[in-house]
Order: C-alpha cells, then structure tokens, then sequence
C-alpha cells in the first residue's frame, strides 16, 4: 500500500507543473521532419529550441509551430535567442500559451519550408527523392568547411506539460510486420 501512494504521489507530482523536456535522435534524409506533439496551459510560457547544429557538425534545422493544422510560428536562426546553449544557425520559438491545448512541433532542415499556412499543404522537399544528409549540400552549405553533413537533432521545450515524439509512417511500417509475425507466432503456441 505505501508503495503504491508514492508511486500515486510521483504520477500526481508530473502533472503538477510545467516541465523541461529534450529529445533528440538521428534524421537520415535531407526532408525528414521530426514532429513532437506537446500540451501547455493557459498563461505559460513556452520555449522551444534546438542547440544540435554544433557550429556545422549537423544540419541546419528550422521549427514550425502548429495548432491543428494551422502554422502559428517559425523560425529558422533563432536559437540563440531562446536559449544561450543554442549555436548561431539552430532555431528557437518563444510564446505565450493563449489557452490550455495540444501543439506540434515540426522540425526539420533549413528550405525545407512549409507550402503554405497549413501543416497539411506539406514542404518543399515532400515530392524529392530521400538525399542522405551525408552528401547533401544543404543551401547554406560551406564547400570549404565540409560542414552541415550530420543527421544529430535536438529539441528541448521549456514550459510544457507534456511531449511526444510522433513517429514517422516509414517507422510504423517497420514496426507493424515484426509486430504481427509476434502476434503469430504467440497464436501458434496456443
């Protein structure tokens, strides 16, 4: 019973406040997005930022913040702004929570830009052939620096309640065969 309030007590303590969340990973392709799904309350103040650049290491990222399917922010550079860990060329959006609700966070690689006001009218790179971003020469590539050819991302949000990377279709794809041959098999056994 006393583990049992504590862990009641802990899952309370989460919901309580607003939290300071990071995710990261590895995008592939040069029109890959990643899309994190968030919550926050009325009156908070929101940062979200990325600080993967590393002076040229990794892609250029830029951020497009909706709610629904209605792009409400974006940002390409400003990341230092946000946050001081963030380098010159990552992004950065700051707000104010107008009401309590859901928003998606899309990152992805500089010119890449959205088609137009909505999510669901896609980016520019939708309809191209994956590039590898190990040979892509993104549009603020230096020739002489050999730079912006690693895939690392990372985003941290600041004032959220909750957050979730969404996986990408490709993901599930993957997912679901391996998913059902162990739904098989289990069937088998019995």
């Amino acid at each position: 019973m006393k583990h049992a309030l504590i862990l009641i007590a802990g899952l309370l303590s989460l919901q309580a406040g607003a939290a300071d969340l990071s995710f990261s990973g590895q995008a592939v392709n040069h029109n890959d997005k990643i899309v994190i799904d968030f919550q926050a309350t009325a009156g908070s103040t929101v940062s979200l930022w990325t600080d993967s650049w590393q002076s040229g290491l990794n892609f250029d990222p830029q951020l497009f913040l909706a709610q629904g399917d209605t792009i409400v922010l974006t940002d390409n550079d400003g990341g230092s702004l946000v946050n001081a860990g963030a380098g010159y060329f990552d992004a950065g959006l700051q707000f104010t929570a107008a009401a309590t609700g859901s928003y998606r966070l899309v990152l992805n690689a500089s010119s890449n830009d959205a088609l137009g006001t909505l999510l669901s009218q896609g980016f520019t790179y939708d309809s191209q052939a994956p590039i590898p971003l190990a040979t892509w020469n993104q549009p603020g590539y230096d020739v002489n620096a050999n730079d912006q050819k690693g895939g690392f991302w990372r985003v941290n949000l600041s004032g959220v309640e909750t957050a979730a990377v969404v996986p990408e279709p490709a993901h599930w794809a993957l997912l679901l065969p391996g998913l059902l041959g162990v739904a098989l098999a289990a069937r088998r056994r019995r």
